[in-house]
């Protein structure tokens, strides 16, 4: 090694500033380096959602932690154990990927600790919706810009997929019209619109982050109970009711009549599907 640095001429002063670039790590307080890493984010063009998320998940990961403890606390052991004890655990541990593969780039990090989470299976576990309550909140606390999105995939039960890709909707003559690209089917789609629907339309418009923005949202209105596929699952079982016909509800849903009956049968009553839609009036 010796031989190698004399016959590439360096000093040590660049065989140090090397050694330390490639193996030495300044281990902060993870309060200390959220601010750097958020100003990064920004740097790279990520959308003030995502950065505002991203600060809420370090956010509750530095209380888990402790005030005081530096980045080297942060083991496998100690990240599961809080990813064990939170909710949107997976979605978490995605965000925090990203966060500690650029501290070990950066040299605040040694060693990116491991997040892998056990696969849950809901085979077999009820469908889970929301009450009437907590779509009031949603409602309530959802901001201008993100209502029309609201509107699509709580009201009118559109996918997130299906919701996402705006480019492919449009409206005529009192229907929705969901285009093939936009449709899981990739077929072509057509969905009543009640009256009052028209105003909650007029306020879609395409939008990033958009995962971020509901998880904001979710916060605002204080909602913790949030099933998967909270919002399709909702708009189904109340469209379901509305139309009393399962070949009808399936052709708005693009789902299969078997598939409604099985899953979104007698979730709630004729009443409660009348009030839900008294909301987007």
């Amino acid at each position: 090694m010796v031989q190698e640095v004399w016959n590439a001429d360096l000093s040590l002063v660049e065989v140090w500033r090397s050694y330390k670039r490639t193996h030495l790590v300044e281990s902060l307080e993870l309060a200390r380096l959220i601010p750097i890493y958020l100003e990064h984010l920004e740097s790279m063009g990520r959308s003030a959602a995502y950065i505002k998320g991203m600060g809420w998940i370090l956010d509750e990961l530095g209380r888990h932690m402790g005030p005081g403890k530096t980045l080297g606390f942060h083991t496998t052991r100690t990240v599961q154990l809080w990813l064990s004890s939170t909710t949107n655990a997976q979605h978490k541990a995605i965000r925090l990927k990203t966060f500690y593969h650029w501290a070990r780039d950066n040299h605040y990090l040694s060693q990116v600790p491991k997040l892998s989470l056990p696969k849950v299976s809901t085979a077999g576990t009820t469908v889970g919706f929301l009450s009437l309550d907590e779509c009031s909140l949603l409602i309530k606390h959802c901001p201008l810009e993100l209502q029309g999105h609201l509107w699509l995939r709580l009201c009118m039960g559109l996918r997130v997929s299906e919701a996402g890709r705006v480019e492919s909707l449009q409206v005529r003559d009192g229907f929705l019209i969901v285009g093939a690209q936009a449709a899981k089917t990739r077929t072509r789609r057509v969905m009543e619109m009640l009256p009052g629907h028209l105003p909650w339309w007029e306020r879609v418009c395409p939008l990033k982050s958009l995962r971020e923005r509901f998880e904001a949202l979710r916060s605002k209105a204080g909602l913790t109970h949030w099933p998967n596929n909270a919002m399709r699952h909702t708009s189904a079982s109340h469209w379901l009711n509305y139309y009393q016909d399962e070949q009808k509800a399936a052709l708005h849903l693009g789902n299969s009549p078997t598939m409604l009956h099985r899953h979104y049968k007698a979730l709630v009553t004729r009443k409660e599907s009348e009030e839900f839609f008294r909301l987007w009036n």
